[in-house]
């Protein structure tokens, strides 16, 4: 048995054993070393100087770490378990943001008040073109990106973490926007005056909520032709090719979707149902095949169905809005019918109700009016 406080044990072997910590492996728990000796006294006096030196150790670490080689260190030790859009996300808030800034600074010299300054300076000037300041969820992201990478360097080397003070700004929330059903129908007939196939992505995504880059992933064996169910599984996106050897600056992934939620079962109308059957036969379209595809066997870009909403959008004469507004339109016309809360959080992918009423849900000053009036004349 060892001494109270000392962890120092007498072994088997008749040796004695002294344990210390020495930092904290990938899953955050604590990794010990050890001294041997033949006798108490001895084994502790090795226990000491060990501990005595890995604090100067330690110390030399601190003098020596610059911000650029912790946020490195930091990006390796998440990489096995993080998506590779996610890391992809990180680099460009450290690459853009982040290194410009503090990357050759000693990581001793950063304190509370350096990195509350740096991001009243993001808020007011951080755009990179310089012309104003950037969105407070940039620079949410960038103090996350910033808190991590110091807690890892606090756990890993025993560094004093800056960020635990940082002013985090306020998001201001923006009223949703919804097309139309003037909007909807006049798109709905200039897809089918033009014979467009994206008429078939719009219905799909109006009906369902699914967001663009789940639409682009779709292969013919995610539809459930027999029980009328779509099942998303997979997104497409686009990120910052990392081999600086390519010719292509960016790539396009096919990842797993944006949150284990975000893997789900959608039942589908029988009318669009009828309508991808009819487009997959069509197409001669294999199980494997993407849906939406110039060659089958790659999926459809994000950007290229962005971009052709943009066009027909132009060519309807309809104000620009992002094609996302097509889940919250979804989303609205869910709830303004009553239906069931809980089934809509699920078929948008969300984790709770409250993310799905707080984000996707707009009411709009018709609505408020009709109820208003009703409470009148109660």
């Amino acid at each position: 048995m060892s001494k109270r406080g000392e962890n120092i044990y007498k072994r088997n072997d008749g040796r004695w054993e002294g344990r210390y910590k020495c930092g904290f492996d990938k899953n955050g728990k604590t990794k010990y070393k050890s001294v041997y000796s033949k006798t108490y006294n001895e084994c502790k006096q090795k226990l000491i100087l060990a501990k005595n030196m890995q604090i100067k150790q330690k110390n030399d670490v601190k003098l020596s770490l610059s911000v650029k080689e912790i946020i490195y260190a930091w990006l390796e030790n998440i990489r096995i378990n993080v998506k590779q859009s996610t890391i992809h996300t990180y680099l460009v808030i450290i690459n853009n943001h982040i290194l410009p800034v503090m990357a050759e600074m000693p990581v001793y010299s950063i304190t509370p008040t350096f990195l509350n300054q740096y991001i009243i300076e993001k808020v007011k000037n951080g755009r990179l073109d310089g012309k104003c300041g950037l969105s407070a969820k940039t620079v949410q992201n960038i103090i996350s990106v910033l808190k991590s990478a110091f807690k890892y360097a606090e756990k890993t080397y025993g560094i004093y973490n800056p960020t635990n003070t940082i002013m985090i700004p306020k998001i201001n929330k923006k009223e949703i926007e919804v097309l139309t059903e003037k909007e909807i129908q006049t798109i709905q007939t200039y897809c089918t005056r033009n014979k467009d196939y994206f008429s078939l992505i719009f219905d799909l995504c109006i009906s369902t909520g699914i967001r663009v880059g789940e639409v682009c992933a779709l292969q013919c064996n995610d539809i459930d032709f027999e029980n009328g169910i779509l099942k998303i599984q997979k997104t497409v996106q686009r990120i910052k090719n990392e081999d600086k050897s390519a010719q292509q600056k960016t790539k396009i992934i096919i990842d797993s979707p944006k949150t284990k939620n975000s893997i789900r079962k959608i039942p589908l109308p029988k009318v669009l149902l009828c309508n991808l059957k009819n487009f997959i036969e069509n197409s001669k379209k294999q199980d494997k095949d993407f849906i939406f595809s110039f060659d089958n066997k790659k999926p459809l870009d994000v950007r290229t169905v962005q971009k052709k909403f943009a066009n027909i959008l132009y060519q309807c004469h309809i104000r620009k809005v992002k094609f996302h507004i097509l889940r919250h339109t979804f989303a609205t016309k869910w709830v303004h019918s009553h239906f069931d809360m809980k089934s809509l959080s699920e078929i948008l992918g969300h984790s709770s109700v409250n993310i799905t009423l707080c984000l996707y849900v707009h009411s709009s000053i018709e609505t408020k009016r009709k109820q208003i009036n009703a409470l009148y004349h109660v």
